[in-house]
């Protein structure tokens, strides 16, 4: 769940984009990371980024109440996790990311410099499985080596994807191939952690 919660704008965004509530143009060398102008109101201003916070949290302690004890507290969590996609994007987006609607935008660029953007997510990346691997204990042989090697994967792809894949502006396969990779991911996310506790 809290990796759905990390994504979850993303997750709103294309299919937004698909359906004309908000935009995506694509120019070419638009940043050095990805070629994306974007004009997002409903899933990516700092008012939509705290409504749908609040709402993902409420949603899960709706569902999570009869069965867990800590329902409000991971909710709050959970809350926090897509709030924090938020602050993530205003240090890599131009700026484009509204309070709620029109100016002013912010987002301090660092797309436009694809080695401190991979830098940077290999940072909190590494940083978040420190973490994780310190707060969990395995529950097997396996569930010492998983953790670490999801990681690997994750990092491998976000190579691949800066690096090596073309990019693509066709908005239908890139929305189809965003959204397969967030809940693929999640799965995994999902296997690797019930191999620890």
């Amino acid at each position: 769940m809290l990796f759905k919660a990390s994504q979850f704008v993303d997750i709103l965004f294309f299919p937004f984009a698909l359906f004309g509530l908000e935009s995506l143009e694509f120019v070419p060398e638009f940043t050095q990371t990805n070629d994306f102008k974007m004009d997002f109101p409903y899933s990516h201003s700092l008012v939509g980024s705290i409504i749908w916070s609040i709402l993902f949290g409420a949603f899960y302690f709706l569902i999570a109440k009869k069965k867990s004890t800590n329902g409000k507290r991971v909710a709050l969590v959970l809350g926090i996790g897509v709030f924090s996609h938020w602050i993530g994007d205003l240090l890599v987006h131009t700026p484009d990311l509204p309070l709620l609607y029109g100016d002013p935008k912010f987002g301090f660029g660092l797309w436009h410099n694809k080695l401190a953007t991979v830098g940077l997510e290999t940072i909190v990346l590494l940083l978040g499985l420190w973490y994780y691997i310190k707060q969990t204990k395995p529950n097997n042989n396996l569930g010492n080596y998983m953790a670490i090697a999801f990681s690997i994967f994750l990092l491998l792809i976000n190579y691949l994807n800066y690096y090596v894949l073309p990019p693509n502006h066709d908005l239908l396969s890139l929305t189809v191939s965003a959204l397969v990779t967030y809940f693929v991911l999640a799965g995994l996310a999902s296997w690797v952690d019930k191999k620890r506790s």
